[in-house]
């Protein structure tokens, strides 16, 4: 039986970007190419049914962002994770940034992704969440999934890594109801005594390379001060043999892969500090207006 959740009586909305080892072509100039996935194979599947098997083992529900070539690939492990009870949403169809394209090359890509989704999955999918986050700029893209059908997205992460005003959408992080009828529902980002603002209560790097204690105090004092919030994380974090594309900047290597070994761990002992479930549920009275 899962421990009690001790630390708010705020339940949280916990998310997995779900996208394999070679996605993420950060400081790259173009995705990995066939031979490069085929060096190593796909990793995607045993990582994330180890996730499914912690979240059961807490009897924790989440929402899994489903890049539309891992549901392609893996059919059966979208409809798994949809028989548990975890609620499935797109990332998209190619893990590239929104910054990166235009407008109609977006609306292609997240349309197309969607229906490859639901047709794996047998029934509509409600959410979206950008590859590499929404920064300030990239807002326009709000638009486009409105116009595809999405209810909601939970992408809008504006890293400042100096001291600023955060720039949240709705001013405090909270959810935002857009004219388009979109919802947002953005990561928390929290002030440092030092004035940065930083997303150090999102999960992520923040959950695998800091003390446990900093993500617990700061998801603490987010929900005292705004309410429920979502944390995230991605499949390839817990499995510390899991490599990086071949000219992948050094820096990238580093801050993507410290922390894995412990997140078996830390996982277990976020689930047991916090309550948590889909973003559908959590917010299902924004959703429901």
């Amino acid at each position: 039986m899962p421990a009690p959740h001790a630390e708010s009586d705020v339940r949280n909305a916990l998310t997995i970007d779900v996208e394999d080892w070679y996605h993420d072509a950060t400081g790259r100039p173009q995705p990995a190419s066939p031979e490069e996935i085929a060096s190593i194979g796909p990793r995607v599947a045993h990582n994330l049914e180890t996730l499914l098997e912690i979240l059961a083992t807490h009897d924790t529900r989440a929402t899994l962002f489903f890049l539309a070539d891992v549901a392609r690939a893996h059919p059966d492990l979208v409809r798994r994770a949809a028989a548990l009870g975890h609620e499935i949403a797109c990332h998209g169809l190619a893990h590239l940034r929104v910054a990166d394209r235009t407008r109609s090359a977006f609306g292609h890509d997240v349309a197309e992704a969607r229906a490859i989704v639901e047709d794996v999955l047998g029934q509509p999918v409600l959410g979206f969440r950008a590859p590499y986050f929404l920064q300030t700029d990239d807002l326009w893209a709000l638009d486009v999934l409105a116009e595809a059908g999405f209810r909601y997205d939970s992408s809008y992460l504006p890293l400042h890594y100096m001291p600023a005003e955060p720039l949240c959408l709705g001013g405090d992080g909270g959810p935002v109801h857009l004219p388009s009828g979109l919802w947002e529902f953005p990561l928390p980002l929290s002030r440092l005594p030092t004035g940065h603002v930083l997303p150090t209560a999102a999960g992520g790097f923040a959950l695998r390379a800091l003390p446990f204690a900093v993500l617990r105090h700061y998801l603490g004092r987010f929900n005292a001060a705004v309410g429920p919030t979502v944390v995230y994380t991605h499949p390839w974090e817990i499995d510390p043999d899991s490599p990086k594309l071949p000219g992948t900047p050094r820096y990238v290597r580093f801050f993507n892969g410290v922390g894995r070994a412990g997140m078996t761990k830390k996982i277990p002992l976020l689930l047991r500090s916090f309550s948590f479930a889909p973003i559908a549920e959590i917010f299902a009275d924004e959703l429901d207006r």
